[in-house]
């Protein structure tokens, strides 16, 4: 039997997903998603693997979230003060 990470770590092995898709494959809140995420970069990191973050992007001025430390969707572009913001995906290699 796996965990819930464990399984995580399993689709993130195989293909990029993002927060979205994973809560709905695991069926689980997407909230919960982001709180798994920084314990299973910890984890892939100690197996020698990593944790590759596609930052979200504005959808409307095309800015991209590079220095955001946080996994949580941000509410709104700082720039243009949109809400239109693509999820940031991730995969392990």
């Amino acid at each position: 039997m796996t965990t819930l990470r464990q399984r995580m770590i399993e689709l993130l092995r195989e293909e990029e997903l993002d927060a979205l898709d994973l809560s709905q494959i695991l069926s689980i809140r997407e909230k919960e998603v982001y709180e798994h995420l920084p314990h299973i970069a910890k984890s892939v990191a100690a197996a020698g693997e990593t944790l590759v973050i596609h930052p979200y992007v504005c959808l409307n001025c095309e800015y991209t979230f590079k220095e955001r430390s946080r996994f949580n969707r941000p509410g709104r572009c700082p720039r243009c003060r949109e809400g239109h913001i693509r999820m940031a995906t991730y995969i392990i290699r």
